[in-house]
């Protein structure tokens, strides 16, 4: 006896399998895109200064990384293109943020949090507000 499905099920069930996606298909963590866009380096006084490139529309400056005078700057950050930013008052971090726009997001409501106090990068909010 064939077997038949209904055309709606079989689309309904092609839409879950690519939603769901496979894991060698799944998109690089904001974590990790963070991490691997991050370059540190020491100024003359030793003053830590870091930049974080994440994806093709979001640059950040941070300076004075730790002292009392630490500066953001957002070089380019645009909400809509594949990434922006923005900073927690609650926590004080910086926000690293996908475009929940696009399509092909499987991760858009993920985050990455970066301390102004370390500069280290963070999974959660609640690390970074406390890993100062």
């Amino acid at each position: 006896m064939p077997f038949s499905i209904h055309p709606s099920i079989m689309i309904v069930l092609l839409g879950l399998l690519w939603l769901t996606g496979s894991p060698a298909q799944a998109e690089t963590s904001v974590y990790e895109l963070a991490l691997k866009g991050k370059q540190c380096q020491e100024d003359s006084h030793q003053v830590l200064e870091c930049e974080y490139r994440i994806g093709r529309t979001l640059y950040i400056a941070i300076t004075g990384i730790g002292q009392t005078d630490t500066a953001i700057t957002f070089l380019k950050s645009d909400e809509n293109g594949d990434f922006y930013a923005s900073i927690g008052m609650r926590h004080g971090c910086v926000i690293v943020k996908r475009n929940p726009d696009l399509p092909n997001l499987a991760n858009a409501f993920e985050f990455a949090f970066i301390s102004p106090h370390s500069g280290k990068i963070y999974k959660t909010w609640q690390e970074c507000g406390a890993g100062r």
